[in-house]
């Protein structure tokens, strides 16, 4: 998960520990807001339950994510690689994903439209 700061991409796994402790805890509900989650007191259980999959989030600046991120792909000897980004608001999802593109000098895609035509 990046962001266009590294304070912004905290703020998105904030977010996401939280809607994955309640998970665990069996409060299956949407994931929160960065806002919501901000004014989150945090009980024990959710901090012990974001401790241990803050260990599996990769976050921060665009640099700092892709850097961990080829070294994890370089370990373990892969050369693609599948990011599932979760966030409250599909711009920052879609922000994120620009991000890493960029970072890892990705040529921008976008889908042709469909044609309806007879042959």
């Amino acid at each position: 998960m990046t962001a266009d700061s590294a304070g912004r991409a905290e703020e998105l796994a904030q977010s996401m520990l939280l809607w994955r402790a309640r998970k665990d805890l069996g409060q299956d509900g949407p994931l929160p807001s960065y806002r919501t989650t901000r004014r989150h007191r945090w009980t024990g259980a959710e901090l012990e339950r974001a401790k241990v999959h803050r260990t599996a989030l990769v976050s921060g600046a665009p640099e700092q994510v892709s850097a961990v991120l080829k070294a994890l792909a370089g370990s373990h000897g892969v050369d693609e690689l599948i990011i599932n980004t979760l966030t409250c608001a599909p711009s920052d999802r879609r922000r994120s994903y620009e991000l890493l593109s960029e970072a890892f000098a990705l040529p921008a895609s976008r889908p042709e439209p469909a044609t309806v035509g007879s042959a």
